[in-house]
């Protein structure tokens, strides 16, 4: 029962992990989408000239996005998770070899 427990959070902190690394790629990119789009119509630009904008304003930080290396953030992240399951490793694996 103990062991099966263990798993079940190790699975779920595997999982938390995996969507806190989608979710912080993910918004970094949808804030950028929405500041585009957001202020050409702040200032009232025609529709068509605001996609233009859009698009010339999002592009830069896109294709920065494309080039940023994100081993820090995501380093972090994964030291963090490896200090919490580090632990439960251990003693998912002592409990294993006592059975």
């Amino acid at each position: 029962m103990h062991l099966r427990a263990l798993c079940w959070l190790r699975w779920f902190l595997t999982a938390l992990f995996a969507l806190l690394a989608a979710a912080f790629v993910g918004l970094a990119v949808y804030a950028v989408l929405q500041f585009g789009l957001w202020w050409p119509r702040r200032f009232g630009f025609g529709e068509a000239a605001g996609f233009v904008l859009a698009a010339l304003t999002m592009l830069p930080f896109l294709l920065l996005f494309t080039r940023l290396d994100w081993s820090r953030p995501m380093g972090w992240l994964a030291a963090k998770f490896s200090q919490m399951i580090t632990p439960l490793d251990r003693r998912i694996d002592t409990l294993r070899s006592g059975d």
